[in-house]
């Protein structure tokens, strides 16, 4: 029998400087400590058994619910290699692998089309969600919240808001409602309403605003609540031969634009990519003088203009007259201006939530994962070509990607308690 002790230094002090709540619960309980030089977490044998523990119940919840195979490849180019190995015989068997590479789990997966890959993603995300631990602070939640890419068809990631200043942390909302958890550009299903939906409109009228070129300078020149004016954010696109076009994206005053989501819009819609805020001189050739006075009304056709949701039914609103020194007053949607809607809002503090229940507040959001499928690569791992053979009738199969990694560290630092 041995006679070695094992190692828990178990100690009531906190290590200095450090308020992630996993961090000071671990260290306390012996399983681990921090170096502050490196902000590195090293854990010791009670901190690494727990973290492989979630490791494996992660693996076997991803096979046997989402087909995921346990490999050992050590890197991107082995598993494409060994899926492209099999996948002719063995089909879907072999094209869904799972990696341990040090703390962390790497996930890669092909489907023959959009639909089997989003199929796959969430039945991943069903399955991550039922094997991380029970126990943990009362507080403390799991959930996949998605996040929109110009690059890739969807991406979401596993969240927890995990106390204060998290190892690993994304700057998120959360409402206090509901505690339904937002990124800056999580998608947002919830159409504010607007403040004048049940007046009667007004008159489309100019009048003279000078050096209101912002919309907090205009509000206090005109005496007028924030959310009645309509916002105008212009950029720059490019379709594939290079060529310029002009953007105008429109959101309620009080609201600011998304550019990852518009420029999946874009790239939906139009085919350009690229997308860059405009400069004032290149905004003269294309459009004329405009900067700070820019409106839905009469824009030049050469004008790609897209609305956020929060514009639609926007009544008696002050809009840009798109001339220097001058708005626009009683502008109406429906009435003065139409144009395509899209969710294009990014997330901020004191936006409703979607329950309608509370407005969000500030928080920092643990990333313990990031599950993403597309054709367009590899966010989180090396480049590599996508995934495909010639069946019998010589067409290709599985063009579609799923990527993704767990951060087995974080999700263990989101169970401890201090």
């Amino acid at each position: 029998m041995s006679d070695f002790t094992r190692l828990v230094p178990k100690t009531e002090n906190a290590p200095a400087k450090v308020k992630d709540t996993g961090v000071v619960g671990l260290v306390k309980d012996g399983a681990a400590a921090y170096n502050a030089k490196s902000g590195e977490l090293l854990l010791l044998p009670a901190g690494e058994e727990k973290r492989s523990d979630i490791a494996g119940k992660l693996l076997n919840a991803l096979f046997e619910q989402a087909g995921f195979q346990h490999v050992d490849c050590g890197s991107d180019a082995a598993i494409f290699s060994l899926a492209e190995r099999y996948v002719r015989e063995w089909q879907d068997t072999a094209t869904a692998f799972a990696e341990c590479r040090g703390r962390n789990i790497r996930l890669l997966g092909w489907s023959k089309e959009v639909t089997g890959a989003g199929d796959r993603m969430e039945n991943a995300m069903r399955a991550l969600l039922s094997a991380l631990p029970e126990e943990r602070p009362a507080k403390e939640t799991f959930a996949f919240v998605e996040a929109v890419a110009p690059d890739v068809t969807r991406s979401s990631f596993l969240l927890s808001p995990s106390g204060e200043s998290p190892l690993r942390a994304e700057n998120g909302f959360v409402c206090p409602a509901c505690g339904k958890m937002f990124l800056p550009d999580t998608p947002y299903a919830f159409r504010a309403p607007q403040p004048g939906e049940s007046e009667q409109e007004q008159a489309l009228e100019d009048i003279e605003t000078p050096g209101a070129n912002t919309i907090v300078d205009l509000c206090k020149q005109l005496g007028i609540d924030i959310e009645y004016t309509l916002k105008a954010m212009l950029y720059v696109a490019f379709d594939a031969a290079g060529a310029s076009h002009p953007v105008a994206a429109f959101v309620r005053g009080d609201f600011s634009v998304s550019m990852n989501k518009l420029s999946a819009w874009l790239k939906n819609e139009h085919g350009l990519t690229g997308l860059r805020t405009a400069e004032k001189a290149e905004l003269f050739e294309m459009i004329g003088e405009v900067a700070g006075y820019c409106g839905p009304v009469n824009l030049p056709e050469n004008v790609i203009v897209v609305c956020d949701e929060s514009v639609r039914g926007a009544k008696n609103t002050v809009v840009g007259a798109n001339r220097p020194g001058y708005h626009r007053k009683g502008c109406c949607w429906g009435r003065d201006f139409t144009a395509p809607l899209a969710d294009i809002v990014q997330i901020a503090e004191g936006i409703p939530c979607i329950c309608g229940k509370a407005d969000l507040v500030a928080s920092a959001l643990r990333v313990c994962g990031q599950l993403s499928y597309g054709d367009a690569g590899t966010p989180s791992g090396d480049q590599h070509k996508v995934l495909s053979y010639r069946d019998r009738e010589g067409n290709h199969e599985y063009p579609i990607e799923l990527d993704g990694i767990l951060f087995t560290e974080s999700i263990l630092l989101a169970t401890q308690t201090c």
